[in-house]
């Protein structure tokens, strides 16, 4: 793993959300200071709160924009390269089907809990994500 993935993990096992940790660490690259970065991501994390698209892979879909949002056409093929290189190492890019449970329900908020998914699967994600843009020439 490289640094900025270790950085995001860190980010992550301290409290901050998916989505938060992977635009954390790029977001200073890009001309964002790092508190404007943690707040505009806040509400991506569990899936944006409903289980639905991954908050390790919305941060990143920041980052991209950060970059080349000036640019549509770039932004949107990187994104799509992105979405590819993200579902080819990790099956999905849906919240309740990567940890196989509903983290915006209250039994699937303990089933994570209890099976350690924030720690463990959430964690992976957060790392595959920054990897990936790593690989991408972020």
């Amino acid at each position: 793993m490289n640094k900025k993935s270790e950085q995001a993990s860190e980010y992550f096992q301290n409290g901050l959300y998916c989505s938060q940790a992977v635009f954390g660490v790029f977001s200073e690259k890009y001309g964002l200071d790092k508190d404007s970065a943690f707040k505009i991501s806040c509400g991506l994390g569990s899936g944006v709160r409903s289980a639905e698209i991954c908050g390790a892979v919305s941060g990143a879909v920041l980052v991209i924009g950060l970059k080349c949002g000036d640019t549509p056409g770039i932004c949107n093929a990187e994104v799509e390269d992105f979405i590819k290189r993200f579902k080819g190492l990790n099956g999905n890019t849906v919240c309740r089907n990567i940890l196989g449970c509903d983290v915006s329900t209250l039994d699937g908020r303990e089933k994570a809990i209890k099976g350690n998914l924030f720690k463990t699967r959430c964690d992976d994600m957060v790392r595959s994500s920054v990897q990936i843009l790593v690989d991408m020439g972020y």
